[in-house]
């Protein structure tokens, strides 16, 4: 387990009834002479279409205090690494081999976080794997077959590897499936999958203890004919889905229903500026701020009449329901950019990749408005398909505490992020080695905490565990 430093060095005592406790935090209000909280530092691996001696997954590092990029390198290899998924103990990584008769990789993450070492490779039991995504409980890969319209999932061994498939899943041959993305649900219970081919969005109950599928009733979602859909994403509570589609360069939003699998539509929005046609374009990607506040979709030109651009959405917190807000240019139009773009886990930036004009571009993000703003650095690299964003130092949390009633402590985190799990930890004494003793973890993203004190004297700490 790693753990971050404590949270804003300071002291304060806060009488509570005969008892005193002294915490190493305060958040910048309590305490004006303190430092800025430290931004953190975040990396992203970078799946491209390569072969020969310059195949792979590549490495990018960024301050997200400047929004600047570091250097790059060659991570691992892997031919045509179309799609990337990290674990979620952030020790493995896995790709997708985009080709006829595709695999399945799995690597090992150095300490560093820069080096991958394979594990081992197993075929995806189908053409062209194009999505590959790991489950919550860290038991299974999921992956969607694109030429053949099927779903595969294989268990994840002990260290990390790929071990026996558990589930297949073959579309019917009418009309032609392709399987783009397989999603698991918020609750880790349901997996949905959009196919292109057959304008369905299918949804299958998921065992995480045993890795299998079951097709549920109803056993697919239609959406309308021609549309394409592409990739699908969940609002952080999952009471909603948004589906984009690549033929009709639209987004379908939905109603979910976590209890049984259900999808209902109720508003679908172009994802084109006005005056331009579906026919000139193809959508690609959409990503759902960690806030829920904002929705991101990515346009593809087909030709010199198409648009490149990634568009965004503002979300109506009650209903759920799309606006847009903003167009933001990739690149010039008769070639097919972005086809993927990621949000780094804070929400402050968007990394953008361009396939065929070989770049990254960064743009950072609004946090009031979830306006994109490009920043004048520009990455190189050889076809880049999807990115993999994730923490080497995570944001440093700013805590205060609104409130002391008796022994209890109500904390609040500042400069939080949704991705993370935070602890805290007591010791008696600050000696040259304190006996930390846990007193809470929080679940993923949660940043309010009760804390009870029954020591006269006590010394608090907040870490975080998960990156």
């Amino acid at each position: 387990m790693r753990n971050q430093p404590e949270a804003r060095a300071g002291r304060r005592c806060f009488r509570l009834m005969q008892a005193v406790v002294a915490a190493v935090f305060l958040c910048a209000a309590r305490d004006s002479r303190a430092a800025s909280p430290a931004a953190g530092m975040e990396g992203f691996y970078i799946g491209t279409y390569t072969s020969g001696s310059s195949k792979g997954i590549y490495q990018a590092s960024l301050n997200l205090d400047t929004g600047v990029a570091g250097p790059t390198n060659l991570a691992g290899t892997a031919t045509n690494s179309s799609f990337l998924a990290m674990h979620p103990g952030h020790k493995l990584l896995y790709a997708v081999m985009d080709q006829t008769a595709g695999n399945v990789v799995a690597f090992s993450i150095d300490s560093t976080k820069t080096n991958l070492t394979k594990l081992n490779q197993l075929p995806s039991n189908g053409d062209n794997p194009v999505y590959v995504t790991v489950d919550k409980a860290g038991t299974s890969v999921l992956t969607a077959n694109y030429n053949s319209g099927s779903v595969t999932v294989l268990s994840i061994l002990a260290d990390g590897s790929l071990g026996s498939q558990t589930a297949h899943i073959q579309h019917s041959s009418s009309p032609t499936p392709h399987a783009h993305c397989v999603v698991l649900d918020p609750s880790n219970n349901f997996a949905l999958v959009c196919d292109l081919g057959q304008d369905r969005i299918y949804s299958y109950h998921f065992d995480p203890a045993q890795g299998t599928l079951t097709t549920n009733n109803p056993p697919w979602a239609p959406v309308q004919t021609g549309s394409g859909p592409r990739h699908l994403a969940f609002d952080p509570q999952g009471r909603r889905a948004y589906v984009i589609c690549e033929v009709s360069n639209t987004i379908i939003a939905f109603n979910y229903n976590a209890q049984t699998g259900v999808l209902s539509p109720f508003q679908t929005n172009t994802t084109l500026p006005a005056g331009r046609l579906a026919a000139n374009n193809a959508a690609a990607e959409i990503v759902m701020h960690p806030s829920g506040k904002f929705i991101y979709g990515s346009n593809r030109s087909n030709n010199s009449s198409g648009t490149n651009s990634v568009v965004v959405y503002s979300v109506d917190p009650s209903s759920g329901a799309l606006t847009m807000i903003q167009q933001v240019p990739t690149g010039p139009s008769g070639q097919k950019n972005p086809r993927n773009f990621a949000l780094d886990p804070t929400g402050a930036f968007c990394i953008v990749a361009n396939q065929y004009l070989n770049n990254i571009l960064l743009f950072s993000i609004d946090p009031g408005t979830g306006l994109l703003t490009q920043k004048p650095q520009t990455l190189t690299f050889n076809s880049p398909v999807c990115v993999q964003p994730f923490f080497t130092q995570p944001p440093q949390p700013v805590l205060g505490m609104p409130s002391v009633v008796n022994n209890t402590l109500q904390i609040g985190i500042g400069n939080g992020c949704s991705a993370l799990i935070y602890q805290f930890f007591q010791a008696p004494a600050l000696t040259s080695n304190p006996a930390w003793t846990l007193l809470s973890s929080g679940a993923c993203g949660q940043t309010n905490f009760i804390l009870t004190n029954n020591q006269p004297q006590a010394f608090l700490r907040a870490l975080v565990t998960n990156y």
